[in-house]
Order: C-alpha cells, then sequence, then structure tokens
C-alpha cells in the first residue's frame, strides 16, 4: 500500500513537471488508472477475517419444545465462528477446536464449503449480503436462522 501511494506521488510530481500536453493526458490518464484499479476488489477478498454468531433466531412452529433446549440450541450456535484466510481456505471453530476446509462462493453470493478429507460432501454456509452472512437451515424440529457478522 505504500509503494502504491509513493508511486502515484512519483507520477504525479511527473506530471506536474511534464511540459508537452499529450505527456499530461498520458499520465492523467495513467494515475486515474492506478486509482480505480486500486479500489477495485473481488467479493471474496471482502470476506477475509473472523466472524462470528451476533443472532440466532429459532422457528420451531407448532413443536413444543422446553425452554431449555430450545436455549441449549442457541447456546450451541453461539459458539461457533469462522475465520476467512484467503479467497479459498476458511478456518471453522468450535470450542477452541479448529477445522481447516476450502470455501468458493457462487455469483448470488451463498456460501459453502467441504473439508477436504471429504470433497463430496459439500455444506451450505449462508448468504452473504455485503454486510454479514446469513444461515436458514431447516431441521425436522423447524427453522433455524444463524447471522454472523465480521468483526
Amino acid at each position: 500500500m505504500l509503494c502504491r501511494c509513493i508511486l502515484q506521488i512519483k507520477i504525479w510530481m511527473y506530471f506536474c513537471q511534464a511540459n508537452d500536453e499529450k505527456m499530461k493526458k498520458i499520465l492523467l490518464v495513467a494515475v486515474l488508472a492506478i486509482v480505480f484499479l486500486s479500489s477495485c476488489r473481488s467479493p471474496e477478498s471482502k470476506l477475509i477475517g473472523n466472524w462470528k454468531v451476533t443472532n440466532v433466531k429459532t422457528d420451531f412452529g407448532k413443536t413444543q419444545l422446553p425452554p431449555v433446549l430450545e436455549a441449549h440450541i442457541v447456546a450451541e450456535q453461539k459458539k461457533i465462528s469462522f475465520r476467512i484466510i484467503n479467497d479459498s481456505v476458511m478456518v471453522l471453530i468450535l470450542d477452541n477446536n479448529t477445522h481447516e476446509a476450502k470455501w468458493k462462493m457462487d455469483k448470488q453470493h451463498n456460501i459453502s464449503y467441504y473439508f477436504t478429507t471429504q470433497p463430496g460432501l459439500v455444506y451450505k454456509l449462508g448468504k452473504w449480503n455485503d454486510n454479514e452472512i446469513i444461515t436458514d437451515t431447516k431441521m425436522p424440529l423447524g427453522k433455524l436462522v444463524v447471522t454472523y457478522e465480521k468483526k
């Protein structure tokens, strides 16, 4: 980042010293291109970092669960976090145990992952909406919605 700024300053200084009008236009286009390209990031790169549960919603419909069991389900979900290392590797964290996995995101921002020991078994992580990842899981008991935010 520092090197990019120094390069932009040097180009700008050279631009200010240029006498030829054509050279000024070329340098201006080059500076604008550098600024534009440096601001572009892939969606995957925006996900890099630590993600933690911020909200858990349950909807078990007509299923009457004891409040203690429902609280236990919510508490277990809140123990899960993950770290996205780069555009293909993530680490799932549960009770201080870590598990490395590969991940990918489709064009609709649905994120899935798999463990290298079982590449044929793909899990749905959730859908990214620029600020959070939301997992919507349907189970025999009902529906569970978990929201992760980057910390």
